[in-house]
């Protein structure tokens, strides 16, 4: 993506939707932005180890032609961009759970200075990422600014907000398909819920969390029309050595707060993934039931096949 964002660039001096270059002369900018929209995150999804991973940021000179000397570029973390961000999505009212900064044993940034040697256009901001030090289920953004253009003007394109997450290797994007049974609401079907498009998030080192990819953590049913069961997502636990579903549980608790929702493995079922874990052709096969004030209600048999990487 970072490469088409790149290329994206090289065109702007020729599209009329960019800004005119020999017009308003040098701009500093940062082209993920531009190609990815202002105020949008950028998803950085790191396999789980303690290797520390790099995230490598372009900065980018806009002018008719390269400049004759070189260029040092000053970048740092922009806590108001992430602020503004959490306050323009709601995350910072009520009880939603904002954006914050990963631990600061989570990432570094060797250098907040990159030179744009002359002659040329782009220098490199590398920034570099621990994801074993990441809590899988937190929420973190690694806002980076251009603080200084060199006495060059900074153009509007001058932020980009990373969403840093841990994977492991179960996470990614799955088409699911299978049948249920819900044994306390005989109205309760599968009819048009699948196939269910969903993703499996990472929840911690071996266990994945089943969010549909627009609705959420909850699982799609028909009851008169497509809706879901709520405080109701399975998390599925694996032992890393075998790849087998080891346990169940419910996203919300066990049980949950208002609806008293757990989940139980079915012992009965293959559970397993069989293939490479996030590798085209893998497979999870998985049977889990829907535990509701103590009693089984509603009986999953379900395939998951792999599709690719999630945003």
């Amino acid at each position: 993506m970072l490469s088409a964002a790149v290329l994206s660039l090289s065109s702007c001096l020729k599209d009329s939707r960019f800004v005119d270059f020999s017009k308003v002369g040098t701009l500093v900018e940062l082209p993920l932005e531009a190609f990815n929209g202002s105020g949008k995150l950028v998803a950085q999804a790191f396999p789980i180890q303690a290797t520390p991973q790099t995230i490598t940021l372009v900065v980018n000179i806009a002018s008719p032609k390269p400049l004759g000397s070189a260029l040092t570029v000053t970048l740092g973390i922009d806590q108001d961009a992430l602020t503004a961000y959490n306050h323009a999505h709601g995350l910072d009212t009520g009880g939603n759970t904002p954006y914050t900064l990963p631990p600061a044993n989570a990432f570094s940034i060797p250098s907040t200075k990159v030179t744009i040697p002359a002659g040329q256009r782009m220098a490199n901001l590398n920034i570099q990422v621990i994801s074993s030090n990441l809590d899988p289920t937190g929420l973190y953004v690694i806002p980076i600014s251009i603080v200084d253009g060199g006495g060059q003007k900074v153009s509007n394109y001058k932020t980009v907000l990373y969403n840093v997450q841990a994977k492991n290797k179960y996470d990614g994007a799955y088409e699911a398909t299978g049948t249920f049974t819900d044994t306390a609401a005989p109205t309760i079907n599968s009819d048009g819920v699948y196939p269910e498009e969903i993703y499996l998030v990472t929840q911690g080192a071996n266990s994945v969390a089943f969010e549909d990819i627009n609705q959420g953590f909850a699982h799609l049913i028909n009851n008169g029309g497509l809706g879901v069961y709520g405080e109701f997502a399975p998390v599925l636990n694996f032992d890393p050595a075998t790849n087998k579903v080891t346990s169940v549980v419910n996203y919300y608790g066990q049980p949950s707060a208002t609806r008293f929702r757990s989940a139980r493995l079915d012992v009965s079922g293959v559970n397993a993934l069989s293939g490479t874990p996030g590798a085209a052709g893998s497979v999870i096969k998985v049977k889990y039931v829907l535990v509701q004030s103590g009693a089984d209600r509603t009986f999953f048999d379900e395939t998951y096949t792999y599709k690719g990487a999630r945003p």
